[in-house]
């Protein structure tokens, strides 16, 4: 398992086919009792060690992107500053998995906490706003603001209107 992870150090874990190939399991069923007593965790159908971290040269670049979203929290880096840290698709989702990073769209990553923040800044706003009262008082651009609604929405934080405009839902008191 730790070579498969040396050589995979960005995977969400090993396949249990793969594991139950290598362990020379004819069937893997077999395999609950061989994990057992490891620590090893099964999550979705791959094995993973329990707090997996990142490894060190995505952990270095996730960390200046943390900083530059400490600075400007709604402001994701662009497609280019992110090749340029070499965190392509893999890295990104990585990070996403450790709870470092939130994904908004595909290569569009903000903070861990972003939503709940998002939120709080668009409560603030007179309701119902636009897209574009969004972008501004988040301080980001079209392409952060509309996909970063559409999660709200989803998570019925907000609901879009007919007409396009949108509302922050109001939660219930406990």
């Amino acid at each position: 398992m730790r070579g498969w992870a040396q050589d995979h150090d960005i995977a969400a874990g090993m396949p249990l086919e793969t594991l139950r190939q290598r362990a020379g399991l004819p069937a893997a069923e077999l395999l609950p009792t061989l994990l057992e007593g490891t620590g090893l965790q099964v999550v979705d159908g791959l094995v993973r060690s329990p707090g997996a971290a990142l490894p060190a040269r995505v952990d270095k670049a996730v960390r200046t992107i943390e900083e530059w979203l400490a600075a400007e929290p709604f402001r994701a880096p662009e497609a280019d500053e992110l090749a340029e840290l070499k965190l392509g698709p893999r890295e990104l989702a990585a990070a996403v998995r450790t709870g470092r990073l939130t994904r908004i769209a595909d290569g569009v990553v903000l903070g861990s906490g972003a939503l709940d923040r998002a939120a709080g800044v668009l409560a603030t706003l007179p309701q119902p706003f636009t897209v574009s009262d969004a972008r501004r008082a988040l301080g980001t651009t079209r392409r952060v603001a509309v996909p970063l609604l559409e999660q709200l929405d989803a998570r019925r934080v907000t609901r879009r209107g007919p007409d396009g405009t949108r509302v922050v839902v109001p939660t219930a008191a406990p």
